[in-house]
């Protein structure tokens, strides 16, 4: 019984050593490291326990799937010959994307599970970076870009800006429901801080400037004035709804107060200097 239990393990052997010659020669391991050396494959496709495919690689990406034949992730090279990654929820709906976009940026997007994209951080247009925020049906809520940041309403209509004007200088501006403005903070085209009040028609009501204060009708007319003059003294300006001048109190180039009411027409009928 030995005899023959030796002989089997000579002849197992054998055949494990005529093998292993087998896989070295077919596969191109080197000998002296047992290291892989250069194997070619056109497509390389992984199966489970099951037979379904779990894996793909081949002409320029790899692809997974789940157990129920759902992508689960994508990564290569797009049709424009930029690189990306696609990644997959369980009901194979697209959930993110890394990559290039047509114009050769690089960007990223976020999807929610109505496939409605959430959230775009990347390269835009004008080839800055750029940051959007979309609601749950796909409308941007934010934007922040090339210096500025930007708000919207559920009906796309803008709400708010942050950011740098084309002066260079900065300030804030907001909108109503329909995106009419309705407040601006921020520097004037005389580089001096002021503000802004707009009225229903997105036409300037009030304003507050380098150390005076305006108001306006709704046709743009300027109706009151309260601030300091040319020659540093201070005064209010009263006008009717076309413009006219109908009374001034303050100081008078004479540095005395002065009192002066007029008609329709801007004709003084009241005059009175006090004088100390």
């Amino acid at each position: 019984m030995k005899k023959i239990k030796n002989k089997i393990d000579i002849k197992s052997a054998m055949i494990g050593m005529l093998f292993t010659l087998l896989i070295l020669s077919v596969f191109g391991f080197r000998t002296e490291t047992d290291e892989l050396g250069h194997l070619v494959v056109k497509s390389l496709t992984i199966e489970d326990d099951r037979g379904n495919i779990r894996s793909y690689i081949g002409d320029g990406y790899i692809q997974t799937y789940s157990q129920e034949g759902n992508s689960t992730l994508f990564a290569g090279t797009g049709k424009d010959g930029g690189g990306y990654i696609r990644s997959y929820n369980g009901n194979g709906d697209e959930s993110a994307y890394l990559g290039t976009g047509r114009m050769g940026g690089g960007y990223v997007r976020t999807y929610n599970n109505n496939g409605k994209e959430t959230s775009y951080i990347g390269t835009g247009s004008d080839n800055a970076g750029q940051v959007r925020v979309y609601d749950d049906e796909g409308e941007t809520t934010s934007y922040l870009g090339n210096g500025y940041a930007q708000f919207y309403n559920t009906q796309g209509e803008r709400t708010l800006f942050l950011g740098t004007s084309p002066t260079g200088s900065g300030y804030v501006r907001t909108y109503a429901f329909d995106g009419r403005p309705s407040v601006y903070f921020g520097t004037g085209a005389d580089t001096t801080g002021q503000v802004r009040v707009y009225d229903r028609d997105g036409i300037t009501a009030s304003f507050v400037g380098d150390g005076y204060f305006r108001t306006y009708n709704q046709f743009g007319k300027l109706t009151s004035f309260l601030g300091t003059g040319a020659e540093g003294g201070g005064y209010l300006r009263t006008n009717n709804k076309y413009e006219t001048e109908t009374s001034f109190i303050g100081t008078n180039n004479s540095n005395e107060g002065l009192i002066n009411i007029n008609d329709k027409f801007g004709q003084s009928f009241w005059i009175r200097i006090n004088k100390n």
